[in-house]
């Protein structure tokens, strides 16, 4: 074979050989979305520590960055170098000093310098022992009625409407996200309440107290105490805690006088309204 012809052979064959290298496979990457990690407008609390979580893959893989921004500004960065893996998992624990939007971007690069990203946003809040939501005081409105069947006796129903009933609350944030704890104080006895908070509505737990008023016997006023319960909400607004819920109750009766006995039961249904007003 001439050597002309060998060369041109040669030279075929190489570029037979480069044609059928493979492109190197662009590298992938995803947010983790496992039980426990931070994803779209998750909601945090500042200084609470968040675990972020990306899932690379790819060729050759060397590098994995994590960048925390908050308006443009850095907030905190991470990276692992990847000895040319095919995939990735990649898990890091952050606590932002932050308030508002933070975007959280994972950029993955392998050895022929191509690279992927992925991002998505969280919502860092305000610290909650920092939230002092207010101190309101006025009356709460009862309004329903009680029926009481005490042996020897008639039963009795007695209607009553915009029952005064004098509260002071101290609401500030709880634990959660969403939490709020108040100290309510009703007719002086004093518990605790607590509640979630979203938006200017305050949805509180069931509240557990005790109503006492008075019933005529005829011969004598008694002033029966029965244990009730609360399911209040509150809307916040112009400076007021304006009020909307029912109340509900149940007791037995024993009461002696002068050698007498009466024993029975007392109910008492109402709706609970009326407005706190918000001092400091």
């Amino acid at each position: 074979m001439k050597k002309s012809t060998l060369f041109m052979a040669c030279c075929i064959g190489l570029m037979l050989l480069a044609s059928c290298k493979k492109d190197p496979v662009a590298p992938t990457i995803s947010v983790f979305n496992g039980s426990g990690y931070a994803t779209e407008n998750t909601q945090v609390y500042s200084g609470e520590e968040i675990t972020i979580g990306f899932v690379a893959a790819g060729e050759n893989l060397t590098k994995l960055e994590v960048t925390l921004s908050e308006n443009g500004t850095v907030l905190a960065t991470h990276f692992e170098n990847i000895e040319k893996q095919a995939s990735y998992n990649y898990s890091h624990t952050f606590a932002l000093d932050a308030n508002g939007t933070v975007t959280i971007t994972g950029t993955v690069t392998d050895a022929a310098g191509q690279k992927a990203l992925a991002s998505f946003n969280i919502i860092v809040n305000e610290k909650p022992n920092a939230k002092f939501v207010g101190h309101y005081e006025g009356n709460a409105l009862a309004t329903g009625f009680y029926e009481a069947e005490i042996s020897g006796m008639e039963p009795v129903q007695q209607e009553f409407t915009n029952r005064e009933v004098p509260v002071l609350l101290d609401i500030v944030a709880g634990e959660g996200l969403y939490d709020v704890v108040a100290t309510c104080t009703i007719d002086d006895r004093t518990m605790t309440a607590t509640g979630i908070m979203e938006g200017n509505t305050v949805t509180f737990e069931t509240i557990n107290d005790v109503f006492t008023f008075d019933y005529d016997l005829g011969f004598v006023i008694i002033h029966p105490a029965i244990d009730i319960s609360y399911s209040i909400n509150g809307t916040l607004t112009d400076g007021q805690l304006v009020l909307d819920g029912i109340s509900s109750g149940h007791g037995d009766y024993d009461y002696s006088f002068i050698g007498l006995v009466y024993t029975g039961t007392i109910n008492l249904e109402a709706t609970v309204g009326g407005s706190l007003y918000k001092t400091r």
